[in-house]
């Protein structure tokens, strides 16, 4: 089985997409041998209510048996929003089997209470919480568009904070701190491999196989391919250096660790 943790579906306000509805996500899986993806819509990260993002994600999935089988939603949410408890039971009922955070677009610090409680409440119902480090690479980012990004070390403050909760890191680059690394290594969590390169040495281009491997071991990574950012062919050639491993591992990554912590 192949499972991808790291899919969408939605609109770019600053950047034509193609392949972003579940139709056109489902041919590539077809063609790529993809049984499975972690799908959120973009569109909540750029609604005012994060609500409406989540149930057209719910009505596109019930509108097909096939989506209904491969697609695993999550919900994006955000905090900020005073409604939130109420949003993460609706989500729950409407079969989201995780949520996805984005607090450099919600504006919030993962530190901040508010967001330390949403964790907790996901904890609790055993929803898994997905983190990008980024969205799209900034170098061709709009004015209108933000500029941070989030790091291992932002990533271990939170889960410092909840370090029972299960945590996804999406689209991993550079290194963490010897701090952070140790948390991270503790914790109960998957890294993607979005931008997993073969080189020995993390650079600028996304964060090395290698260093996810030998640091937190083949048990915290998972296949990710960041569709429709990233056209659907350059996860699979990065994905080669798993070559490298042995079967067990391998079957670890493609889809061994997100069935584990999905429980699938």
């Amino acid at each position: 089985m192949l499972i991808d943790i790291n899919a969408y579906i939605g609109h770019w306000p600053f950047r034509q997409l193609k392949g972003n509805t579940l139709s056109s996500m489902i041919d590539r899986m077809d063609g790529f041998g993809v049984d499975k993806a972690i799908v959120s819509n973009i569109n909540g990260i750029f609604y005012k209510a994060t609500d409406f993002a989540n149930e057209e994600l719910y009505e596109a999935i019930q509108s097909n048996r096939i989506f209904q089988e491969r697609i695993i939603p999550f919900a994006v949410l955000n905090p900020v929003l005073p409604w939130w408890k109420r949003a993460i039971e609706e989500c729950r009922d409407m079969g989201m089997k995780g949520i996805r955070l984005y607090p450099l677009y919600h504006e919030y610090e993962l530190t901040d209470r508010k967001c330390i409680e949403l964790v907790e409440a996901a904890r609790d119902h055993n929803m898994p919480v997905a983190i990008p480090s980024r969205m799209i690479d900034t170098r061709q980012r709009s004015w209108l568009d933000v500029s941070e990004q989030l790091s291992y070390d932002d990533i271990a403050k939170l889960v410092r904070e909840v370090p029972d909760a299960k945590y996804m890191m999406l689209d991993t680059r550079h290194r963490a701190s010897s701090e952070a690394e140790e948390i991270l290594k503790e914790a109960d969590i998957l890294f993607d491999s979005t931008r997993a390169s073969g080189t020995p040495i993390p650079g600028l281009n996304g964060a090395s196989f290698h260093y996810l491997r030998d640091t937190f071991g083949p048990d915290k990574i998972a296949f990710g391919t960041g569709t429709p950012f990233i056209d659907y062919c350059s996860p699979f050639i990065r994905a080669m250096v798993f070559e490298e491993a042995e079967e067990q591992t391998m079957q670890m990554i493609w889809s061994g660790n997100a069935r584990r912590m999905l429980n699938i």
